[in-house]
């Protein structure tokens, strides 16, 4: 109940969680399973590549029920291994990759110190303090965006916030090197399929 997890078990042993189970990594997880660029498969396999540290090594030794523990496992552990989280039923209303400057903003001001410096910071104890984060600007934009996604009215504030903040309403597309990482993680889907 009060560890930070590094490892997750499967019927064939243990897998190390990439870089002890960074923040990071696994906002880089996020990022890839949120990739409308590659289909589903090509999602969940590049999000196992980066979420495990030996999955490549143990790819070709992994039971198929062992892969699928393993998707679970990775899920659960996105959620802090609660079982009774749900996924969001009505759409997104956060792009950690898009929303990282307003969500880190907000995280240094609970944790009282930058983040974004420290060299370790795992994933459960990010997430705590993201659970507790009051008043800001992400929490007016997050409100802002979940208002619209069911189509209630804004309040007057909120919409002069929308209007002097457009770049918070409006999902970027992507770079030129998140293209070339999706072309990479085809080919590796390819490659793996065919053995």
């Amino acid at each position: 109940m009060y560890e930070l997890p590094t490892t997750i078990e499967t019927g064939s042993g243990v897998l190390h969680i990439r870089n002890q189970g960074d923040f990071r990594m696994v906002l880089d997880c996020f990022s890839i399973l949120d990739d409308v660029e590659l289909d589903e498969n090509e999602r969940i396999l590049a999000g196992l590549m980066i979420f495990y540290e030996d999955f490549n090594e143990l790819e070709d030794v992994l039971l198929w029920e062992d892969i699928e523990g393993a998707v679970k496992k990775m899920y659960l552990f996105f959620n802090c291994n609660d079982t009774q989280v749900g996924a969001q039923a009505h759409g997104k209303v956060v792009d950690w990759e898009q929303d990282s400057t307003i969500i880190c903003s907000a995280i240094n001001n609970v944790a009282n110190t930058e983040i974004r410096a420290l060299d370790y910071l795992h994933w459960f104890t990010f997430m705590g303090y993201y659970l507790a984060i009051g008043e800001c600007t992400f929490a007016t934009v997050v409100g802002i965006r979940d208002k619209l996604l069911r189509g209630k009215k804004l309040e007057k504030y909120e919409q002069n916030f929308k209007k002097e903040n457009p770049q918070y309403f409006v999902w970027n597309s992507k770079s030129t090197e998140q293209k070339e990482a999706d072309e990479w993680v085809k080919q590796m889907w390819n490659s793996n399929k065919n053995k």
